[in-house]
């Protein structure tokens, strides 16, 4: 269950850490800071369904599904918070003017849906 957590974690690390570059780069200047999270929000909706139809195990009984969950998150959320300090760090958040409330929702809602994904999906 810990690898699972892992893997699961990582891959949907991973893809935010490919999309929101994309978002901020691309569709954020020509959409609004809106549409570019609303547009990467469903995006990563169905990559973290396939990162979780991916990686977990066939026959997980809910408390590994738990282990499951709760390990992505950890992931997600320390390595999003090391990739934060990075950016801090190098000056490169310097440039870009915060993300508004409404535009950071869709990373949260993103957020439970990774925790909600081990106990939804089945192979």
């Amino acid at each position: 269950m810990i690898r699972a957590g892992l893997g699961f974690g990582a891959l949907g690390f991973l893809a935010g850490a490919m999309l929101g570059p994309l978002r901020e780069l691309v569709l954020a200047p020509r959409l609004g800071g809106m549409a570019a999270a609303l547009m990467e929000a469903v995006v990563m909706a169905v990559l973290l369904w396939l990162a979780a139809r991916a990686t977990l195990p066939r026959h997980a009984d809910a408390r590994g599904r738990a282990v499951i969950a709760v390990i992505a998150l950890l992931v997600v959320l320390l390595a999003e918070f090391a990739l934060a300090w990075v950016f801090v760090a190098t000056g490169l958040t310097v440039g870009r003017a915060p993300r508004s409330l409404a535009e950071q929702a869709p990373g949260v809602v993103l957020l439970f849906w990774l925790v909600a994904l081990p106990f939804l999906v089945r192979r």
